[in-house]
């Protein structure tokens, strides 16, 4: 009874999440249900009834109805329209509950995800939220549709229990002795489908993650001679993956027919016993048979859901896994608000990332004046993308603060600092959509005379003219069209047309031929005196039009100051210089 109550409950926690208004789906199917069994136990009475009128009088309520085989034939009939109409609208409920299931599930993630912090977005694996949207959360869906069906049988059933227990005792002690037989049957599988369906469902994640790592890498992984070896760890999870499912598969076909199976012994044995009563009547016999036959359906009907149901189960508890962890590091939201950004300053800010045995940055202050551009130089590692992603509020340092014109950014409102603030990241990243889309990046207050002017400064003059059709030129999936150098310029492109007040640019020339690069560097240069500028260059010919340079070490701010002072003044901005070839 424990075991049972569980999962009742969680069946009904589970529910919870399909529809809106899950009482009133519990109570319009529980309805439906009633309906349907009662709708399918008068047409078994009145089928007998017509095929045996002469000895009607034997069967409950039949001897109240209208005479002649035709009359009763038509209220059969009409019955049947009854039922119909109720197996549609079950059939109906049970879908759009489904579909409420899955949006449900798929809003939850999104916004889950969305509202997490940005360490944690980062160290999902690729892929991870898709999977768990497409295949997570169709499972629940299904699985919820599953549900919604089984509670609709069950009322059924329960319906043709009353039904059988009117038309005899006898139908009655074979209908206790199927659910008996069905209990017994289904208890060792269900066990072990829940354990599978776990299994099954972490499998197909893995699996869905792995695909996505392989396309994204294909060009690296043929180029270093790893194809097969590639292959060969696909392979590995696909072996996984068909030995899970067909042990599932298994037990949710096994389990119905091994139930039908088993329980139509019982209906033959039951048949015997009415039979041999000689006080029993033929249309009575007829018509315990017939409901028999129906509950056992019905039963096999719910035997065979409580697989797909286990499968939902398992979806659930990774989904549910995933958000709570997502939502736990969504960090509380500021709530200041942010017209303008003028100074920036970071006050001993240390950051050390949960896998780190050292600091990223280690006691770092810096003060960005409004309108100023400050280059960022180190070594690999020294902590300069750390550094930008601090800055624009992506990772929250350990200790220290980040201030806005002395407000610590935390108690900022989210959108209006981000609508402040932008960023031109070292590896471009587009939508699969046209230029101008791209640029816009779903901004509806960007003009269109903003996003040709932002083009144009970013250096896409060229690509604009020889593209017949300009800024609806598609960029192909994800930018797959473009060269790195065009990724690079949309991305800049789309930075300058929301006129921030902070712009953070790592590695914006790296991709860009020497006349391009000039055309953005004085793109960049014109922005002193109303856009805050940093600048993480390795070229460092990038650097020459900034006010102050800052040089990380170690994560530390070893050297500040404007660029013909640190060439005097500090080593390796010197030999930085002395390598690019800028100073002898």
């Amino acid at each position: 009874m424990r075991g049972m109550s569980a999962r009742l409950r969680a069946w009904w926690e589970g529910f919870t999440f399909a529809a809106r208004h899950p009482g009133r789906t519990m109570a319009a199917l529980t309805g439906l249900g009633v309906v349907s069994g009662l709708g399918e136990a008068a047409i078994v009475v009145l089928v007998v009834a017509v095929a045996s009128h002469s000895l009607t009088g034997h069967l409950p309520l039949v001897g109240s109805l209208p005479h002649g085989t035709w009359t009763r034939a038509e209220l059969a009939l009409g019955v049947l329209a009854v039922l119909a109409a109720s197996h549609f609208a079950a059939a109906w409920l049970t879908a759009r509950t489904a579909a409420e299931s899955q949006q449900t599930m798929r809003r939850m993630l999104v916004d889950a995800y969305m509202s997490a912090d940005w360490p944690v977005q980062s160290r999902e694996r690729t892929g991870q939220l898709q999977e768990l949207m497409m295949t997570g959360a169709t499972m629940v869906a299904v699985g919820t549709q599953q549900a919604a069906t089984a509670l609709s049988l069950a009322f059924n059933l329960v319906v043709i229990v009353v039904a059988a227990i009117v038309v005899s005792v006898w139908a009655t002690l074979g209908l206790v002795a199927i659910a008996a037989i069905s209990v017994l049957v289904v208890r060792p599988f269900r066990a072990r489908s829940r354990r599978i369906a776990l299994r099954g469902a972490e499998s197909a994640g893995g699996l869905a993650t792995e695909v996505t790592e392989t396309a994204q890498l294909a060009p690296e992984l043929r180029v270093a001679g790893v194809v097969e070896a590639a292959r060969a760890r696909l392979d590995v999870h696909i072996a996984a993956g068909r030995e899970l499912f067909e042990s599932l598969r298994l037990t949710s076909i096994a389990m119905p027919t091994l139930v039908r199976d088993l329980t139509m012994g019982v209906v033959i044995v039951g048949v015997a016993v009415v039979a041999s009563q000689g006080s029993v009547s033929l249309p009575a016999l007829g018509a315990s048979v017939l409901l028999l036959l129906r509950a056992l359906s019905y039963a096999q009907g719910i035997s065979g859901i409580s697989a797909q149901l286990q499968e939902r189960a398992a979806n659930l508890e990774r989904i549910r896994r995933f958000v709570e962890r997502w939502t736990a590091a969504g960090g509380p939201a500021g709530t200041r608000p942010c017209a303008r950004v003028g100074r920036v300053g970071l006050e001993s800010v240390s950051f050390t990332y949960p896998d780190g045995a050292r600091r990223a940055l280690a006691d770092v202050s810096l003060g960005l004046e409004p309108g100023e551009q400050i280059g960022v130089v180190g070594r690999t590692g020294a902590g300069k993308s750390t550094l930008a992603l601090t800055l624009l509020g992506l990772l929250g340092p350990n200790t220290g603060r980040v201030l806005v014109d002395e407000v610590p950014l935390a108690e900022l409102r989210r959108d209006d600092w981000h609508r402040r603030i932008a960023w031109v990241p070292q590896q471009p990243q587009l939508l699969t959509a046209t230029v101008r889309a791209n640029i816009r990046f779903l901004r509806d207050d960007i003009s269109d005379e903003d996003i040709r002017v932002a083009a144009d400064a970013a250096g896409l003059g060229p690509e604009l003219e020889a593209w017949a059709e300009g800024l609806d030129h598609q960029t192909g999936a994800a930018g797959a069209e473009l060269s790195v150098g065009q990724r690079q310029r949309i991305v800049l492109a789309r930075a300058l047309a929301g006129h921030p007040d902070l712009l953070v640019l790592d590695e914006p020339t790296s991709a860009l031929d020497a006349h391009t690069e000039h055309a953005v560097r004085a793109a960049i240069s014109a922005l002193r005196g109303r856009t805050t500028v940093v600048v993480i260059a390795h070229r460092l010919s990038t650097l020459d039009d900034c006010d102050r340079v800052a040089v990380l070490d170690d994560g530390r701010l070893t050297a500040l100051g404007p660029p013909e002072e640190l060439a005097a003044t500090d080593s390796y901005y010197r030999e930085a210089l002395a390598l690019s070839g800028l100073r002898p």
